[in-house]
């Protein structure tokens, strides 16, 4: 048990005894020196920051600018070719269409030849059975010699002229049946040579739409009907047409499945105007046919 009560003999005075304690002493921790900033300001980073952007949305606009040009030179590039292709195809049509009426040309110029000649033969062969036949006549002096010399004459004359007609009709059944399938044979390229153009070369229903609108006189709102595989096409050329038909109000693009491709309809608030691969196309032949003074046993 830990005692609570003591005599005073037994407390001692610690107060007369001294403790020395060392003051102490503080050290300060050693700091790394730290490198000075030299660098840009937030003020200059941010004006960098935006002379960047500035020059970036003037580059951008550059490369935009540059983009649409290279591609505004593709399309006209492209619009050139497809012309140049188109008039070459015409042109060979054309040359076509020459050599085969220089053939018709020769055929019937054979023709007439021949007829000619056989028209020759039969005179010369008539000539010469009546001369021997009235020789004969008079050698055997008597009448039934040159009656039956006549007779004879006349038969060959007959049989001469019988011949003459027939081939001189089957020169001309020649003649017309070759020009015929001549003119066919040109009219057959001529449809296959625009059909091939319309269908491979996409930018032609925009020279057919631009050829048509250079006729237009009108200033109101016109519908411009194409083929839906050229409907997208079309409808990005809303601003070329508008350039070239100046006085118009709307140019406004529809699908029209009676187009074939690569042609048009053009309706204005007047009338239409008939662009189609297929008029186009009538037209041509039309004009063929005026060229070539034949009869056209086909529209009979």
């Amino acid at each position: 048990m830990a005692k609570n009560v003591f005599q005073p003999v037994e407390i001692v005075d610690l107060t007369a005894q001294k403790v020395k304690v060392a003051a102490p002493v503080f050290v300060a921790d050693e700091v790394e020196e730290l490198d000075v900033y030299e660098g840009p300001s937030t003020e200059d980073l941010r004006k960098e920051a935006q002379d960047f952007r500035i020059s970036w949305e003037v580059e951008k606009s550059k490369l935009i600018q540059e983009a649409h040009d290279e591609a505004e030179a593709i399309r006209e590039e492209a619009r050139k070719k497809a012309s140049e292709e188109v008039k070459s195809k015409i042109d060979s049509a054309i040359e076509d269409k020459q050599i085969a009426e220089d053939e018709a040309k020769q055929i019937k110029n054979n023709a007439l030849a021949e007829a000619e000649r056989i028209r020759n033969q039969a005179t010369e062969e008539e000539n010469k059975v009546f001369d021997e036949a009235r020789n004969l006549g008079f050698k055997e002096g008597h009448e039934d010699g040159w009656k039956d010399g006549r007779a004879e004459v006349s038969r060959l004359i007959e049989r001469l002229h019988k011949i003459l007609d027939a081939a001189i009709g089957k020169r001309q059944e020649i003649i017309e049946q070759t020009e015929t399938q001549l003119i066919d044979l040109v009219l057959l390229i001529t449809r296959k040579v625009v059909k091939a153009i319309s269908e491979n070369q996409s930018n032609v229903v925009i020279n057919n739409v631009i050829q048509a609108l250079t006729k237009l006189k009108s200033r109101g709102d016109i519908a411009i009907r194409v083929n839906l595989a050229d409907l997208d096409l079309a409808t990005e050329h809303v601003r070329d047409f508008m350039k070239m038909a100046e006085n118009v109000k709307s140019v406004t693009v529809l699908e029209d499945s009676s187009v074939d491709k690569g042609g048009a309809i053009i309706e204005t608030d007047f009338g239409q105007i008939d662009a189609r691969i297929f008029s186009q196309l009538r037209e041509i032949e039309e004009k063929i046919l005026e060229l070539v003074p034949i009869r056209d046993t086909r529209a009979l």
